[in-house]
């Protein structure tokens, strides 16, 4: 379809029946999310975020150099050096069947995405973090930034297959079936397709503005809160499918509560466009 401009990417009729990739490619080139919403995300854009969000297939855990070259990317941002959000990543880098870089997020980012609720988020996220620890929930939360400043998301499920030792009583030692602290060991591709989280609750969902890259601030303004305020989305009906494929129809953005062109006011001059019959105006 091509690009579109900034002011047609703010209008959500102008979407109608464009597809995702095209739409994301408009927003690179505009100078991303922040761009065309400074203000937030509107209603009807949240409710389709995951039509942005294509999860991988496979991923492998890649060595120290391209690790090393990524997280130096990622830092350029200057956003992962707080006390809170040093943590936000765990340092573990993957690439997916399309060589995509997915960043492994520390097991504190992950606690909306298992067990049944968060109580107090600060107090969830430390404990989780500091004395669970990865091997001891049943997620893995990862990010991959994708230049607009946004991130597609995705949640994997982290098996108990390790018996550990934890300690002794008078009953004997004491094991527990625990997981991994990685998806796989290191470049040996692990296909993960069918341990990707799918419920609406759980899953993971495209970021208009990733932490990593534009801060804390603004990804809970862009997307915790709505989050918050709507869990329910439009999934695409293949979170596998390429970007190029998936497109907003008019009735995806009329059930997102967006203007369509069907819904859109039109003027003389589109009617006499639409009906030759109608008289020009002298």
């Amino acid at each position: 379809m091509g690009f579109l401009y900034v002011s047609e990417l703010q209008d959500s009729s102008e979407w109608v029946d464009q597809n995702a990739q095209d739409i994301l490619d408009s927003v690179k080139k505009a100078g991303g999310w922040k761009k065309i919403f400074p203000k937030g995300v509107p209603h009807w854009l949240h409710k389709v975020r995951n039509y942005f969000n294509l999860e991988p297939k496979t991923l492998r855990l890649v060595d120290k150099q391209p690790t090393d070259h990524a997280m130096h990317e990622i830092r350029k941002h200057g956003q992962i050096g707080g006390l809170i959000t040093r943590f936000a990543l765990s340092g573990d880098v993957y690439f997916d069947e399309d060589a995509e870089t997915w960043y492994q997020m520390g097991a504190g980012g992950s606690i909306y995405h298992w067990g049944g609720g968060v109580t107090w988020e600060p107090a969830d996220a430390f404990h989780t973090q500091f004395f669970r620890g990865q091997e001891g929930i049943p997620v893995f939360k990862l990010i991959c930034p994708d230049g607009t400043g946004g991130s597609k998301e995705t949640i994997i499920s982290n098996p108990k297959a390790r018996k550990v030792f934890v300690g002794g009583s008078v009953f004997g030692l004491e094991y527990e079936m625990q997981g991994t602290t990685t998806i796989g060991a290191k470049n040996k591709g692990v296909l993960v397709i069918d341990r990707v989280e799918t419920k609406m609750e759980y899953q993971g969902s495209y970021n208009f503005a990733e932490t990593s890259v534009v801060g804390l601030d603004k990804h809970k303004k862009n997307d915790v809160e709505p989050h918050h305020h709507d869990a329910v989305y439009i999934d695409p009906p293949d979170r596998f499918e390429p970007l190029k494929d998936r497109f907003f129809f008019d009735y995806v953005i009329a059930r997102a509560g967006g203007e369509t062109k069907k819904a859109k006011v039109g003027t003389y001059q589109d009617d006499i466009r639409e009906d030759p019959v109608i008289p020009k105006r002298k």
